[in-house]
């Protein structure tokens, strides 16, 4: 079991829990105390739990607020922040390109205003393959796989296989949060889809609003450094537009 995964099933044990013992944790996990002893380190570092003598309880409420919403949801959130992201994303996509789409909802946002034409459109997300289906003029192929309700997205190793078969020219795609320098998402499943496209594209655009800067959420995905250009609002805090330079672009 991958160190990621090992974490993501220890918080949701205490997440189904609400208190548990570490020395349960391990023989349940068959891993040392002290490997859990370090799971527990980071997940509280992340504002997930809190530890205890012996254990540690579940104090993520304010993450699942965040990390648990709903597709619409999230786009009807930071609304005006997403579109004008989304159109500065549109305008980057040129005639005969292949373009790869995670499903983010500011990602959504940027399909729905592409204008350049014909294009090739890779994606695993069922929102945007719906933008994109009766359109003659754009070749679409919609990577099948396991569907997360909560994302419209397909995951798992039917997509990323699909995935390491193709090239994009460009990714457009987004994350749960930014924290220092890297990005994370809500779920291990999605951050591996989220790999494989960084891989098969030559370039890749990241489209956050500024809400999510400083935010760290349980999966960590890439380091920033592995990004082309991240796109985000005027509501950026300074850190970033210090830390990123020009790969920030920054919208009014």
């Amino acid at each position: 079991m991958l160190i990621v995964e090992r974490q993501d099933r220890v918080l949701s044990i205490v997440r189904q829990r609400k208190a548990v013992q570490l020395d349960d944790l391990a023989r349940e996990l068959e891993v040392s105390s002290s490997t859990i002893r370090r799971d527990l380190e980071v997940l509280e570092e992340r504002g997930l739990v809190s530890r205890t003598h012996g254990g540690a309880v579940y104090s993520g409420a304010a993450d699942d607020s965040v990390n648990n919403a709903t597709l619409a949801q999230r786009m009807a959130e930071h609304v005006e922040q997403k579109q004008a992201i989304a159109h500065l994303a549109a305008s980057m996509v040129k005639p005969y390109e292949t373009v790869l789409f995670d499903g983010g909802s500011t990602v959504i946002y940027a399909a729905r205003l592409i204008t350049a034409r014909p294009i090739q459109v890779v994606t695993n997300s069922v929102s945007i393959a719906g933008i994109f289906s009766d359109d003659e003029k754009v070749e679409l192929v919609h990577v099948g796989g396991a569907l997360y309700p909560r994302a419209g997205v397909t995951v798992g190793p039917i997509a990323t296989g699909c995935l390491a078969e193709l090239h994009a020219d460009v990714l457009f795609f987004s994350l749960a949060g930014i924290y220092e320098d890297a990005g994370y998402n809500i779920n291990l499943a999605m951050a591996q889809v989220e790999q494989v496209m960084m891989r098969q594209a030559t370039r890749s655009v990241m489209l956050m609003d500024s809400s999510k800067f400083g935010r760290k959420s349980l999966t960590r995905v890439c380091g920033l450094d592995e990004v082309d250009q991240i796109v985000t609002d005027e509501g950026v805090p300074e850190v970033y537009r210090e830390r990123l330079g020009q790969r920030l672009l920054v919208v009014g």
